[in-house]
């Protein structure tokens, strides 16, 4: 299924009370390079307070990863309502890191709550988004005679053929959306043709 995700980060500020809330939002592949971000920002602002996190990889519908750090403010008062508005919107492999300088006028728990969930929000309405469409890579192996047969399925399932290898048969690498990938499994078992390693991408 596909989902969206950002094309690229972006920074909001918002402020609540005094408190400054200074929101990154961005594309992430794995948990090092989101921790490598949160990193940085620890290191641009190492005079705040908080820098509370939500974390989501892969598919928002059922992540891969998932998951959000309050980094000490009250239990459930910052990254749990970041990481829900990231799942209610449908955006995957995303990370929010928002950066809070204390403004001296306490919150508290339903404030912050408001304050973390909007300092995201204004995030995600500068942040540009697409939509990702997950793919599989097949390796496919067949005689000679039906490697045009296999092209032509492949591009009827909106696939792509590619490192085609020749020995006594053909080995070919196919890549094709991951919701097209069960029509052409069925139509390639069928068909005879032999269906080897098959990776996400």
């Amino acid at each position: 299924m596909s989902y969206q995700i950002p094309c690229s980060p972006v920074v909001s500020e918002t402020e609540e009370k005094k408190s400054r809330f200074i929101c990154w939002l961005g594309p992430v592949q794995d948990k090092a390079a989101f921790q490598r971000e949160l990193e940085r920002a620890r290191g641009e602002f190492p005079d705040a307070s908080h820098h509370c996190t939500a974390l989501i990889i892969g598919n928002p519908a059922n992540p891969e990863v998932m998951q959000s750090d309050d980094d000490g403010e009250p239990g459930g008062s910052a990254g749990r309502p970041m990481l829900e508005l990231l799942l209610k919107q449908g955006v995957g492999n995303v990370g929010a890191i928002v950066t809070r300088y204390f403004g001296g006028t306490k919150l508290g728990v339903g404030g912050l709550m408001r304050a973390y969930r909007g300092s995201v929000g204004a995030a995600l309405q500068k942040v540009d988004l697409k939509t990702f469409v997950p793919r599989l890579a097949v390796v496919i192996g067949c005689d000679f005679a039906q490697e045009s047969r296999l092209r032509f399925l492949a591009g009827q399932h909106g696939g792509t053929c590619a490192d085609a290898e020749y020995s006594d048969r053909v080995s070919m690498r196919v890549t094709l959306p991951q919701d097209q990938w069960i029509s052409m499994r069925e139509q390639l078992i069928a068909e005879g043709f032999e269906i080897g390693s098959c990776v996400e991408q």
